[in-house]
């Protein structure tokens, strides 16, 4: 039989086929045929995993070496499987967050194709899509949004093959905080107002939770609501209603909204609280202080705090004052006003008000000032105006207004006269007005008098005075006596004098020759003259004889006459006659006040006619006659004019005139001198009187006058006695003025002195100061004399005034009058919370009495009262706030003004701390190899005053303050072995001691240095010592290193 080779024969390579459900459908059908060619079909149905895989038909015989075979590779078309997406843990994700998303599509032929959309939109951004073998992959990033949250992202495999493909998606759930948070009203309220806020949140997921915070304080919202935003996400809505409270003022108002897991957001407004003022304080004069008219005063108006800023006016009485620029220094504000004072301002209030919010009261804060001054006016006035001879009148004298009241005092001829004081009244300006009467029994030679009525302010040492002159009503008076010779030659002219008082003043006078009236009118020689004269022009012998003159007022009629003789050359009984001549006067004449004398004056002349000798006073005019306590006596050739009951008035020179008809007239001078003892000038305050020497001034003035006839010689003494013009320091220069002699002393190098009364002062008034609860003041003026402590130039100078009728003294007393130095030694001696003791030692006190400003501000924190009068140099300032630093100034004020500051920080103590001194629980570290630790600390010792422990490594070492005492074996190297003694300084002062236990080097062992130590301890304590004939043994401990003082110096020298 023959052998064939088998041949397979099969369809295509690549045929092709679907595949049936099953998985191997493989059916093989056999068509062999014993011929040479044997067929074999098969018969399969696809399946998805066997895409690829190689069929093979294998023909194998006993003749072949080996089977021969023929294979086709399936390619079997086949949908994908459901895509799936991977990267995302959970569908919760946060704004903010980056999602790496894959998608992921098993098998597929052909390979289908990736697409992402979200929300159906394709998905923006690219993705990029990953084949292999049987897998199909598309990456993608997304940066999650709010506004994803609730989106689908979509993933869609995409095949030609039924039934299409498929897709996988994941719904995103977003949490997200609000976008922002905002605050809807004004944040501006009125103390004590209410004002209503809205806080709203940006749609957020989950929702917010809204707080209100308010200075770290937390606030209760009136209501909260929540609202389903458009799209996804809630918003919040919460509403406040805040009371306006002054210390909210400029704090942040806070809404924050809290989103659980994702953190907060917030929006933040500063509060404004519309306030007055927390407080409104002046600086101004004590309340007792008293000024002077045209002093320059400054008053000071502060303002802290207040929203809006206050805005300081000053009024008087109600009247605003533009003066004044308001100025601010954080959170203080003040205006300065400069007043040059007034009587007007004698009891004025001013007040500064502070205006801020307009719905508010104002704050105001007034002072009142007193003012000295003068009396604006004097007036006299007569009752009646006019009096007749023999009747009273009264005078008033009224004075004002003036502050304090002015003492009046009469004056009539130089001389005081008593009158009868009236009830002050008050007048303008706080002032009053003075009173006082004088009732006068007038009489005839009162006509014309003055009266002066004098004012005195002794606390101004001013007097201001009125005059009055007296009108007294009376008929014609003629000053010439009756009968008065007149010569005259023939053909000559003449005038008949005529001197004549009225009043009211004469309307007419007549005149007569021999009882036949004269016309003067129109006549040709005879002529009425001013004052009611006659003139007679061309003598003649027929003029002579006796002329009488009437004249009138409206109170009657006088009338007297005179006698012209007329010298005719033909008929005179001498041919040749001598013109008068005066021969013999005793000048001067001198006269004792109140006794008698006489004026002699002695003519020779031919003729000498009875009347041709006259006296006149030469003061005046010769027609105002003689004064009534003068009388001429005598006649010719000798004429006397008596002086009785002489006043110092009358001294002056007299004129003996001759006249005979023969010219020329003779013509002397007689002085009459009224003696009387030196008289000083008056002065308004009593004696010693005090001389202020001016403010810083290097010179001082001592002013003396006096008079006294014969005239006064002025000296000075002081300390007993009187001053040599060798003298350097004192100079004096000496001059006369009519009667009055004044003195001028001149005091040179106040500078000295002031210097040694600065030292005398803390030597007499240190101790005082020692224990404040039992201060009392004690000033100069208690001490009459300030020579008796050593003092050559400051104290009680005599001005002695003499003449050889007397002496007379005057004491002034030369004082300092300076501002006052600043206190010393400014410290805190207790410290709690809420107050501050403070000491300080008082400066020189200017020689005036002193009292002490104290002031303290704190930043951030109500002060005390801003300015507080202490009498004395210890205060506790209370009302303070805990651990709060504060600036404490303390000035001294006497009535010259105010000195420089001492200004020291002070800090409160926490709450539970607190100690006497500054160093209350104060702890220092002390470098070296002796003290390794110093500790200062107050404690109550073992006697009656506070003690301060020094503590080293070596030993204990205690030094007392006050009566207690320790033996340190410290302290006994450094030489200060069991020191106790009395307490000098106050504790924050320092360890000054004095004792006699000290044993202390002296001066001339402490070096230039003025240090001592122990040999080995340098860097141990420090031991400063004074040794003196008025201080035995003065000791300063103190620990070595930068940061330790416990020692304060003598003198206030901090050492």
């Amino acid at each position: 039989m023959a052998q064939y080779e088998p041949v397979v024969s099969s369809m295509d390579q690549y045929m092709p086929v679907r595949p049936s459900m099953n998985q191997y459908g493989l059916v093989w059908t056999s068509m062999a045929q014993y011929r040479p060619i044997r067929a074999t079909i098969a018969h399969l149905t696809p399946q998805s995993h066997a895409h690829g895989q190689r069929l093979v038909c294998s023909a194998a015989n006993e003749a072949g070496p080996a089977p021969a075979d023929a294979g086709v590779t399936l390619d079997v078309l086949f949908p994908p499987g459901p895509p799936t997406i991977e990267g995302l843990e959970s569908p919760h994700v946060r704004a903010g967050d980056t999602l790496r998303l894959v998608c992921v599509v098993r098998g597929g032929n052909p390979p289908p194709s990736l697409h992402w959309d979200k929300d159906g939109e394709p998905l923006g951004g690219p993705w990029v899509t990953q084949g292999h073998p049987g897998v199909s992959r598309s990456r993608v990033t997304v940066t999650v949004t709010p506004g994803d949250d609730g989106a689908t992202l979509r993933c869609h495999a995409r095949t030609p093959l039924p039934p299409g493909g498929g897709s996988a998606s994941v719904t995103l759930s977003v949490t997200y905080p609000p976008a922002e948070v905002t605050i809807a009203g004004t944040p501006v309220v009125a103390e004590n107002g209410t004002v209503a806020l809205t806080c709203t949140s940006a749609p957020s997921n989950p929702p917010v939770q809204l707080h209100w915070w308010l200075g770290g304080r937390e606030l209760v919202p009136t209501e909260t609501t929540r609202t389903q935003a458009e799209g996804r996400g809630s918003v919040t809505v919460s509403n406040v209603t805040l009371v306006g409270r002054r210390e909210d003022h400029g704090r942040p108002l806070v809404c924050e909204a809290v989103t659980p897991g994702l953190g907060t957001r917030s929006a933040t407004l500063l509060l404004s609280v519309t306030h007055p003022p927390q407080q409104l304080w002046l600086e101004t004069p004590p309340p007792n202080a008293t000024f002077r008219v045209g002093e320059r005063l400054r008053l000071g108006c502060h303002a802290r705090g207040g929203h809006p800023p206050p805005r300081l006016t000053w009024t008087k009485e109600g009247r605003p004052l533009k003066e004044g620029t308001q100025v601010s220094g954080g959170p203080v504000v003040w205006r300065e006003l400069v007043v040059t004072v007034t009587p007007s301002d004698n009891g004025a209030t001013y007040r500064c008000e502070a205006a801020g919010d307009p719905r508010g009261p104002a704050l105001s804060a007034s002072t009142r000032l007193r003012v000295l001054f003068p009396p604006l006016s004097v007036a006299i006035t007569a009752t009646p105006r006019e009096v007749r001879p023999g009747h009273a009148l009264l005078l008033t004298c009224l004075a004002g207004p003036a502050h304090p009241a002015p003492a009046l005092r009469w004056h009539r001829h130089g001389h005081p006269v008593p009158g009868e004081p009236l009830p002050p009244s008050p007048g303008p300006f706080g002032g009053v007005t003075a009173g006082s009467r004088l009732r006068l029994q007038v009489t005839l030679g009162d006509q014309g008098q003055r009266l002066t009525c004098e004012a005195t302010s002794p606390a101004l040492g001013v007097a201001v005075s009125a005059a009055h002159h007296l009108l007294v009503r009376h008929a014609p008076q003629f000053s010439a006596g009756a009968g008065a010779l007149v010569v005259a030659r023939e053909h000559g002219g003449v005038r008949l004098p005529l001197a004549v008082l009225a009043h009211p003043p004469v309307e007419s006078c007549a005149w007569s020759l021999a009882g036949r009236a004269l016309l003067p009118e129109g006549s040709p020689r005879h002529r009425l003259a001013e004052g009611g004269a006659l003139e007679i022009g061309n003598v003649t012998r027929g003029d002579a004889g006796t002329y009488g003159v009437r004249c009138r007022n409206a109170e009657g009629t006088a009338s007297t006459h005179l006698t012209l003789l007329v010298h005719s050359p033909t008929l005179t009984s001498d041919p040749h006659p001598d013109p008068p001549a005066i021969v013999r006067v005793l000048d001067p004449v001198v006269v004792d006040e109140g006794d008698s004398g006489e004026l002699v004056c002695e003519a020779e002349g031919s003729p000498l006619p009875p009347g041709s000798l006259r006296w006149g006073r030469l003061a005046g005019p010769l027609a105002e006659g003689l004064p009534a306590e003068l009388h001429p006596e005598g006649g010719l050739p000798v004429g006397r004019l008596w002086v009785r009951g002489a006043r110092r008035e009358l001294g002056g020179p007299y004129e003996c005139r001759v006249e005979t008809g023969v010219p020329p007239p003779a013509r002397a001078i007689v002085r009459l001198v009224i003696r009387y003892g030196p008289e000083l000038e008056a002065e308004s305050e009593a004696e010693p009187v005090p001389v202020l020497v001016p403010d810083g001034a290097d010179t001082a003035q001592l002013r003396c006058r006096a008079q006294g006839v014969p005239g006064v010689w002025l000296h000075w003494e002081h300390r007993g006695h009187a001053l040599q013009p060798d003298e350097a320091r004192f100079q004096e220069h000496q001059w006369r003025e009519g009667p009055w002699t004044s003195s001028l002393l001149t005091v040179t190098n106040i500078t000295l002195d002031r210097a040694r009364l600065r030292h005398q002062y803390h030597r007499l008034n240190g101790d005082q100061y020692k224990k404040p609860h039992q201060y009392q003041y004690q000033n100069w003026h208690q001490y009459q004399n300030w020579d008796q402590y050593q003092n050559w130039t400051l104290g009680t100078f005599v001005c002695v005034a003499q003449n050889p009728l007397g002496t007379v003294r005057r004491r002034l007393q030369l004082q300092l009058a300076d501002r006052p130095d600043p206190p010393q030694d400014l410290g805190v001696s207790g410290v709690t919370p809420t107050s501050l003791s403070l000491a300080w030692t008082p400066g020189f006190d200017g020689g005036l009495p002193q009292s002490f400003l104290v002031s303290a501000r704190g930043p951030g924190a109500p002060p005390p009262p801003a300015t507080i009068l202490a009498p004395g140099p210890t205060l506790t300032l209370g009302g303070l706030r805990p651990a709060t630093p504060y600036d404490v100034a303390v000035r001294a004020r006497n009535s010259r003004g105010d000195s420089a500051p001492a200004v020291i920080r002070a800090v409160t103590s926490g709450n539970g701390e607190g100690g006497a001194g500054s160093g209350g629980g104060r702890k220092w570290v002390q470098t070296g190899n002796v003290a390794e630790e110093v500790e200062a600390e107050m404690a109550r010792g073992t006697g009656s005053g506070p003690e301060m422990r020094l503590r080293t490594g070596r030993g204990c070492g205690r030094v007392g303050i006050g009566t207690g005492s320790c033996t340190g074996n410290e302290l006994n190297r450094n030489g200060l072995a069991g020191v106790g003694g009395t307490r000098t300084s106050h504790p924050e002062m320092g360890g000054r001691l004095a004792g006699p236990g000290s044993s202390l080097p002296q001066n001339r062992k402490l070096g230039l240095d003025r240090k001592w130590v122990h040999p080995g301890d340098e860097q141990g304590l420090e031991v400063w010592g004074w040794a003196g004939p008025e201080v035995e043994a003065e000791t300063e401990v103190r620990a070595l290193g930068p940061e330790i003082a416990l020692a304060q110096g003598m003198g206030g020298n901090r050492k």
